[in-house]
């Protein structure tokens, strides 16, 4: 009686105090938020081609979960689509999933960008027995294989099956007791990823020379977050000039406007997410993906205007098109 009787209510009818409503916005983001303030670890899925491991991905997932232990041991991620990643699980049917631990923000980051060269200077082995790549320094790897995909939005979930667990030391010293857990959760102004990350890049222990210009967004993103635009921009120089003065890099220097653009970018960017994902560094990317596009600068300013010493030392305006207020 009660099914036959839901079944006859609106979409958007109230029933005590629950809406049933398929489409609303408002318990979207209420969803969104409500999420942010759950503690998510971090996980990186590695696979390969079976009949060719050279041809390898990763991917940094979200909700990773237990799923069960009996009659066997299920766990359980998503993945975004559509992605070369999801194509690649597909075809593969067996993957390994990667705990990171703290000191492994370099390899979050890494394994969220859809570069061809992920594993590039990212500390791995193959395993002998499947030849799936193994990230090293990890919490620990779950060997698993496919057990049902289900394609739900934008997302598949994907529930595997455990076959094989290898304890890993995330530590800097190699003690076990030193290991801890990356992990995700956004509060009011950052994660804890974003923190450790902060942490990382402003104590000098975070190597970013191949994720560069990826780093340098997302601190900017943090304080112009935090901060707003005009506060941001000179707190963000200086971390940038210190940054540059340590590590110093052939071909790649401190440039004013060039740092100013990226800055005006990603507060344009910001303005028009319009609270979308705000918590979330790797989908304003993905949204505006003209951010980790370092020849975007072009479309505004002309070689002549921009790679001058001039330009270098100080903030100079475009001249081929006024900088954007959103994108």
């Amino acid at each position: 009686m009660i099914l036959k009787a839901l079944t006859r209510i609106s979409p958007h009818t109230r029933v005590g105090r629950v809406y049933f409503s398929t489409e609303s916005n408002k318990v979207i983001e209420n969803v969104r938020g409500i999420m942010r303030k759950v503690p998510q670890p971090v996980v990186v899925v590695t696979t390969a081609k079976t009949e060719d491991p050279d041809h390898k991905r990763g991917i940094t997932v979200s909700s990773f979960t237990s799923v069960c232990l009996h009659p066997q041991p299920l766990v359980s991620f998503c993945v975004r689509i559509p992605s070369r990643a999801s194509e690649l699980l597909h075809s593969s049917g067996s993957m390994v999933l990667n705990m990171l631990s703290h000191e492994q923000v370099q390899q979050s980051i890494a394994f969220s960008s859809p570069s061809a060269d992920q594993f590039k200077n990212v500390l791995h082995y193959d395993d002998p027995i499947t030849g799936l790549p193994v990230l090293m320094g990890t919490l620990g790897a779950m060997h698993c294989e496919a057990y049902k995909t289900l394609e739900l939005g934008d997302h598949e979930l994907w529930i595997t099956k455990v076959l094989r667990v290898e304890e890993g030391v995330g530590g800097e010293h190699g003690v076990r007791e030193e290991s801890k857990p990356l992990l995700y959760h956004d509060r009011r102004y950052r994660s804890v990823g974003d923190q450790v990350f902060m942490k990382s890049f402003t104590d000098d222990t975070f190597c970013s020379t191949k994720w560069m210009h990826r780093a340098h967004l997302r601190v900017a993103w943090n304080y112009i977050r935090e901060l707003g635009p005009d506060a941001a921009e000179p707190l963000i120089k200086q971390t940038l000039r210190d940054h540059f003065a340590k590590h110093t890099v052939k071909s790649k220097d401190y440039h004013e406007t060039i740092t100013s653009f990226y800055i005006a970018l990603v507060a344009a960017a910001i303005r028009s997410n319009k609270n979308e994902h705000e918590g979330d560094f790797f989908a304003l990317v993905e949204k505006y993906p003209q951010l980790l596009n370092n020849k975007t600068i072009e479309d505004y300013y002309s070689p002549r205007v921009l790679y001058t010493n001039e330009a270098k030392h100080k903030v100079i305006p475009p001249d081929i098109k006024p900088l954007p207020l959103e994108l």
